[in-house]
């Protein structure tokens, strides 16, 4: 009779705390208020159980502490994220970078990644990308301060309002708590092989349930934590074809368009006859030959008398 009993007190405590983990999982994925519903109905009943013990032991300060400690304050928990893409002066690319590093080093934050290339061209312009985790408080100050550095050519920011993920999470690290402790007690009773192995094959996936809520919070907690930011920074091209003010062309433009034209036209007429030139020889070759050949006298070929 007492293993029967084990064997449904295990599988009510199993069946409560797989409830609680499936509900979590279908609420993160909804949009709705779901999530915030189930959530707040576990801890108004834990914060239930606890002023009511609190009124048992007497006073309306225990009564408050104890509501106090039961239902946490939930503030508003959001990702930031943004990505900004500057054109610099030529020359200014390593310039630009150091700073945003300083920018980020400065405020808390760090550099995640980095990358550089040059382009193929003979400009050779450098363009590369950082992404900067900063801290949340400072995440507006960096996001002015990157802008200065150069010419915005695009920006795109970006909040995700994680609360409601919050809630369900710690509503659930509360409650495979409470279940873990449960499932100790109980292995602790347990007086045969096939008891305890129960007890520990459900306490095994409870305490699993419980490091993925808790990884996952910590997971969020960073992410809120931290704005990320993606730095996308290019050099400029000169633009030649036209004046500072935009305006026509100047005599120096035309003439230097003239030179790079004439330039480009004795160019292709070098490699024209470096690639006729050995039919030219060869043919001015068999003339000479054929010349000589026929002052000489060589049989074959008729002279012509003169006249």
């Amino acid at each position: 009779m007492r293993k029967v009993l084990l064997v449904l007190l295990v599988g009510a405590l199993t069946l409560a705390a797989a409830a609680c983990s499936s509900g979590s999982d279908d609420d993160a994925g909804d949009a709705g208020g779901g999530s915030v519903d189930g959530g707040q109905a576990v801890m108004e009943e834990e914060a239930a159980a606890d002023v009511g013990a609190a009124e048992s032991g007497g006073g309306e300060d225990a009564v408050a502490v104890a509501q106090e400690s039961a239902v946490p304050s939930v503030g508003p928990r959001v990702i930031q994220t943004a990505s900004l893409t500057l054109s610099v002066p030529r020359n200014d690319f390593q310039k630009v970078v150091d700073r945003a590093r300083s920018y980020a080093t400065s405020s808390g934050g760090f550099v995640v990644e980095y990358s550089a290339s040059q382009s193929g061209d003979e400009r050779r312009l450098v363009r590369g990308n950082l992404v900067l985790r900063v801290p949340e408080r400072s995440y507006s100050r960096v996001m002015k301060q990157l802008s200065d550095l150069g010419r915005v050519e695009a920006s795109e920011e970006a909040g995700q309002d994680v609360s409601q993920e919050f809630v369900d999470l710690e509503a659930r690290e509360r409650h495979l708590e409470a279940v873990e402790g449960q499932l100790l007690n109980l292995l602790d009773e347990t007086n045969t092989v096939a008891e305890a192995l129960t007890v520990q094959s459900q306490l095994n996936q409870v305490q699993l349930d419980l490091e993925q809520a808790r990884g996952r919070l910590q997971y969020l907690e960073d992410q809120v934590a931290f704005a990320t930011i993606s730095l996308d920074v290019r050099e400029r091209q000169v633009e030649a074809a036209a004046s500072d003010d935009g305006g026509p062309w100047s005599i120096v433009d035309a003439w230097g368009t003239a030179a790079r034209g004439f330039v480009t036209v004795v160019g292709w007429i070098l490699i024209a006859a470096a690639t006729i030139a050995p039919l030219v020889i060869l043919l001015v070759l068999a003339f000479l030959g054929a010349r000589a050949a026929y002052r000489r006298g060589i049989p074959g070929i008729k002279r012509t008398p003169s006249a």
